[in-house]
């Protein structure tokens, strides 16, 4: 090799470590200290009354994400799945109580157990309570503490219990100037031995989202800071826990996250030692998710990073990329995105926008614990269960394991928890000191038939139970009595556990009564005390499915106890008989076992329901409770499915002549379906049929996409149906399903409804919509219809709304369609600004038909809002400020016979096809403030939003959408008011 060519490998050697060692490492970004500030115990006389006012405290802002539509796994259902509630019974509540009421918007519910006390604190306040739940300091102000807290009321509070040195943490920032107030407790007694307080300034940012965790050599606070340059920008901050403790002079050093992938706002977490035993010092895990929807992240998975602080010499100091845990380390494709990167996620019942699901956030808190053998920490943050269908939110949780100090981590399980179809988010989990962990939650639910509004519940599984399982059924702490009156929800949950006894849960979240958000407390246990405790937790089969004259029972035994138990009876009830066995063999404490009985049962009769019931009986059993149980088990029809839902297409605007056709086929049946005929139908047309290829198993369903489009390029009302026609179907009566849907010239959305405007209440003959949900100010309920007879003189329209409507302003119009060409017309407005002056008030109108008014299905559009805010209320395509617009349908039959201007008004938005599914998508305008960009799917899903600005030349946004499916996709581009939208194609 000549000498030349040996120079230029080894510089190239020298550039790429040296490259590798930028990209792996960093130093600190910023350092500075801080002071000590004595204040004494919280006497009454210091008592600083909480500010009772409907507050919105820091507005979660997204910088410009980097979320790629159509990118990333899973391309179905989480692998991680848990698709059925745990069945092990699980105790009441030890305590469960309502600890604030505040409306402060969100109220940031915080809390941790001490050995004796119980602090709990909100945006902006906190009390303190016994470990029996009762008050000893009522609620004050944060800045009730005193000191560096004095007059201080900005929020975003966290409250920690450091275990080791039994001491208590509070923390707030402040933006006088930029910086964190963190109060560390004196002594034990939070109420009676004062505070050291300290500002840490950093340095002129206001680090939004900020956790705290407890490490062996600092207290380590993670943010939500610069997400466009998180790998370069102060986002960890460490303090100098020894000098804190002491009330010195402390030190304060901040990190960067090198390597990180972002989506706009983002949570990473520092692991919270817990337990009898520090960690050595040094080597303090960072962790945050990278999914790999997000630009740059090519699979899904954990990193993680060690920082390692010399407080002797701060520049010494580093962190640095450690571990990415992804599919080879045991890691299964998850969905951490949901609607793009929007706030707006998850629907619930009543009239508020969807709630934020808390997205790309590893929530509150990540716990640490050592045992003998190794170090466990749990985790957990939301997922969108399948995304292929509308938002799912589940827990994705997961318990990483290190054999020893300073080895690396491993996945010792996952699972992802969404038993059911209610949405599940806003976790927090811990795990108590034999190993078992407890999770903590919200759930919500916006089915007509089963409305859940945001509910506090929790679930568990012991130590050696089935990995990935969460197995104790589901608890209710508390269940919420109203919807949310905001989107924002949280932002987070806290559950920590009982350092008195290790075992004992403490979870603190919040709920609703009207315009109130209640913070509560529920205190539950997982570990057993007693010695002889044996029960049935589960029948394992038979399931419901066709069956026979012989079918085994298959039951789950488990010891609840802390000894090992042996010769237990057992006994199934069928049929008003009874069977009577004996389980020989010993099961260990916390354990199960699966036990068949020899004697099968006949359960051979097509369609009948039978109830089985299952009990042990074991001797001196110390909890008779959870003995017994019982399930309905059906032998179901050989042959039976149906269509349960038309996925595909909804009403839209400019609708064309390929529109695809998606429905949702269920087996209702007992046995396996494959090739199953189907059709669908528009309005009076020949039916369209196919044949679905695949395969349905036993209760469950698969969406079917039909190879054949439809026309729906002329404006208007279309009746969709589709069904089955499979030979020897048993029910013929839940083949089919309908839909109505509308092309339409103009959909006004992008309305704010925050404040009550709009109409919550409808009715008009047939049709009654209650509670109606504001969303983004358009509702679409082109399939409510009812019959008006034209004969008639008069009919009347009953509305209502929640506004406080102030000079009569809030006002009604109201068109019908009567031309059929998916425009509302002025001669078609039969209502016009009618005047809504009280809310929660019944408002009813007459209007008249025209005599000649066509025969028929038409539209109807519906609209009211505060018409002194921009949008004209009585031009039914202006998005108004304040308000709301829906549609329906009308009938109409004959028993006598048988934007205000807007400068973006004059742009044109064009989608240039550039390269294998790239696209640039370009409005040119001379307007100057950011806009908004969204892109949806044929189904309505939201597949992007984002913030695009002016180059000079006009909105330029480079459209990555290689990895989304083939078909029509909508871009919008545009203020919340006023925007363009424009088709295109991905090939």
């Amino acid at each position: 090799m000549n000498n030349k060519l040996f120079f230029l490998l080894l510089l190239f050697c020298f550039f790429k470590l040296n490259f590798y060692a930028q990209k792996d490492i960093a130093r600190p970004v910023f350092r500075d200290s801080a002071q000590a500030f004595f204040s004494g115990p919280i006497t009454e006389s210091r008592l600083v009354p909480p500010k009772d006012e409907h507050k919105i405290y820091n507005p979660r802002n997204r910088g410009i994400n980097k979320v790629v539509p159509g990118k990333g796994y899973p391309k179905g259902v989480d692998a991680a799945l848990q698709s059925k509630k745990g069945e092990i019974p699980s105790r009441a509540p030890i305590l469960n109580f309502d600890a604030v009421t505040t409306r402060s918007t969100p109220s940031d519910p915080t809390g941790v157990a001490g050995l004796n006390h119980y602090l709990n604190a909100w945006n902006s306040a906190f009390s303190i309570y016994d470990k029996e739940g009762n008050l000893l300091m009522p609620p004050v102000s944060l800045a009730s503490i005193g000191g560096e807290f004095e007059n201080e009321t900005l929020g975003d509070p966290i409250v920690v219990y450091d275990q080791f040195a039994d001491r208590y943490l509070v923390s707030q920032f402040s933006d006088t100037p930029e910086s964190f107030l963190i109060a560390v407790s004196r002594g034990p007694d939070p109420v009676n031995d004062g505070w050291y307080t300290y500002r840490f300034s950093t340095n002129n940012v206001l680090p939004d989202y900020p956790k705290i965790s407890v490490w062996s050599d600092g207290y380590y606070i993670t943010t939500n800071k610069n997400s466009n340059t998180a790998d370069e920008s102060q986002v960890i901050y460490v303090m100098e826990r020894d000098r804190m403790l002491q009330g010195e002079t402390a030190q304060f050093v901040s990190f960067p996250l090198p390597g990180i992938e972002t989506n706009g706002f983002y949570s990473p977490a520092g692991f919270n030692a817990m337990g009898s035993t520090m960690p050595p010092r040094g080597n303090a895990p960072i962790i945050y998710l990278q999914d790999d929807a997000w630009a740059g992240v090519p699979e899904d998975h954990l990193k993680i990073w060690l920082v390692n602080v010399d407080w002797e010499n701060l520049e010494n100091s580093t962190i640095e990329e450690s571990q990415e845990l992804g599919s080879a380390s045991g890691v299964s494709p998850f969905t951490a995105t949901f609607d793009g990167g929007a706030f707006s996620n998850l629907s619930q019942p009543g009239d508020t926008p969807e709630i934020d699901a808390l997205q790309a956030t590893m929530m509150y808190m990540t716990q640490y614990r050592r045992f003998a053998d190794h170090n466990s920490v749990v985790m957990n943050f939301v997922v969108d269960v399948d995304p292929t269908l509308a938002e799912h939110a589940g827990i994705r949780w997961y318990e990483l394991r290190q054999n020893s100090d300073g080895g690396k981590w491993s996945v010792y399980q996952e699972g992802t928890y969404a038993p059911d179809k209610s949405d599940r988010f806003s976790g927090s989990i811990g795990m108590d000191d034999q190993g078992n962990i407890g999770l903590g939650f919200t759930v919500l639910d916006d089915s007509p038939g089963n409305p859940i509004y945001p509910s506090i519940r929790y679930t568990g599984r012991y130590a050696n139970d089935e990995l990935g399982v969460m197995t104790l059924e589901e608890q209710s702490l508390v269940e919420g009595q109203s919807p949310n009156p905001s989107s924002r929800y949280g932002d987070y949950a806290h559950l920590t556990v009982d350092p008195a006894d290790g075992i004992t849960f403490w979870h603190n979240a919040e709920y609703f009564k009207g315009q109130d958000r209640i913070n509560h407390i529920g205190v539950f246990r997982l570990a057993s005390e007693l010695i002889r405790d044996v029960g049935v937790t589960e029948i394992v089969s038979p399931n419901d499915a066709t069956l026979g004259a012989n079918e085994k029972i298959t039951v789950k035994i488990r010891n609840f106890g802390v000894r090992a138990q042996s010769e237990i009876p057992v006994s199934y009830r069928l049929n008003g008989q009874t069977v009577t066995e004996v389980y020989p063999e010993s099961i260990e404490g916390s354990s199960s076992v699966d036990f068949t009985f020899s004697k099968t049962a006949d359960l051979s009769e097509v369609g009948r329901s039978y109830e089985i019931e299952v009990q042990t009986n074991l001797d001196g059993d110390q909890n008779t409770v959870n003995d017994t149980i019982s399930r309905v088990v059906r032998n179901l029809p050989p042959r039976d499915v149906g269509v349960t839902a038309i996925n595909a297409p909804i009403t839209s605007e400019n609708l064309g002549t390929n529109e695809e056709v998606s429905i949702i086929i269920e087996n209702f049946g007992g046995e396996t379906q494959s090739n199953i005929p189907v059709w669908y139908q528009i309005g009076n047309n020949n039916r369209v049929e196919e044949t679905f290829p695949g395969t349905i198993n036993v209760g469950e369903n698969e969406v079917y996409n039909f190879q054949q489009t439809a026309d729906l390029s002329v404006n208007g009302r279309y009746r969709l149906s589709s069904g089955t026609n499979l030979q020897e179907d048993f029910d013929p009566s839940n083949d089919v399903e309908e839909a109505s849907i509308a092309n339409l010239n103009c959909i006004p959305e992008g309305s704010d409804c925050d404040f009550g405007d709009g109409i919550s209440y409808f009715q008009l003959g047939d049709i009654l919509n209650e509670r109606i949900p504001c969303n983004n100010g358009y509702g679409d309920f082109v399939s409510s219809s009812t019959n008006l007879d034209r004969s008639l003189q008069t009919f009347t329209v009953t509305l209502e709304t929640y506004f406080q409507a102030e000079a009569d302003e809030e006002k009604f119009s109201m068109w019908i369609d009567l031309d059929d060409n998916g425009e509302f017309d002025d001669d078609e407005r039969l209502i016009t600004s009618k005047a809504l002056t009280q809310p929660n008030t019944s408002f009813a109108f007459d209007f008249s038909l025209p005599d000649n008014a066509p025969l028929g299905q038409h539209l109807l559009r519906i609209r009211a809002g505060d018409t002194r805010y921009d949008g004209d209320l009585n031009s039914p395509c202006d998005v108004m400020t304040y308000g709301t617009t829906h549609d329906y349908s009308v009938n109409i039959t004959d028993s006598n016979l048988d934007i205000k201007d807007f400068i973006l008004n004059d742009a044109e938005l064009m989608v240039l096809d550039e390269y294998n599914g790239h696209y640039r998508v370009v409005l040119e305008t001379s307007f100057a403030e950011p806009l908004r960009i969204t892109v949806h799917n044929v189904l309505g899903q939201k597949m992007l939003e984002n913030k695009v600005e002016n180059t000079g030349d006009g909105y330029v946004y480079d459209l990555d959408m290689s990895y989304a499916a083939r078909g029509v996709y909508l871009v919008r581009v545009g203020t919340r008011k006023v925007g363009k939208v424009k088709r295109f194609i991905v090939k």
